[in-house]
């Protein structure tokens, strides 16, 4: 990839921001759309928007709840890790309704606590991610330049 490390960095981290909001289907437009200003690479960044995937969608997301529920000062509905596996293995539009206004309570909470730690766990990610692209292509010119220089 040409892109420069702070594009890879900052696609990794606006992913990773991304990735943890409870918004499945639109993770990879927000990465895009935020991608754009602060010159992130978005293909990148979709990959970083995998740290919530399909294998571990209940647990995360529970776990999203439970935290954003311990955060906000009014009463949220009591959900159970069940629930969570009804709603996200199920597209049944009834299905949803039948959680009605308790479902809307629990996203709100969900979007809280996506927010406040996926905003913090973005920070090192672009750092980790900028010190690992500039590493890596550093080994590799210099791999490239051993080669060159045994060719002559």
């Amino acid at each position: 990839m040409n892109a420069t490390p702070h594009s890879v960095s900052m696609g990794m981290a606006v992913g990773i921001f991304a990735g943890f909001l409870p918004i499945v289907p639109l993770q990879t437009t927000l990465t895009v759309i935020l991608c754009i200003p602060l010159r992130g690479n978005p293909v990148v960044g979709f990959m970083g928007t995998w740290i919530s995937n399909p294998f571990n969608w209940v647990p995360f997301y529970y776990f999203l709840y439970v935290t954003g529920k311990a955060m906000v000062p009014w009463d949220v509905p009591d959900m159970e890790v069940e629930q969570f596996k009804v709603l996200l293995q199920t597209l049944d539009v009834r299905q949803f309704a039948s959680f009605g206004k308790d479902l809307l309570e629990c996203f709100k909470v969900m979007m809280i606590a996506g927010f406040v730690m996926g905003l913090p766990a973005s920070i090192p990610t672009y750092i980790l991610t900028r010190k690992a692209v500039v590493r890596y292509r550093k080994r590799r010119a210099l791999r490239l330049l051993k080669k060159r220089t045994r060719l002559r």
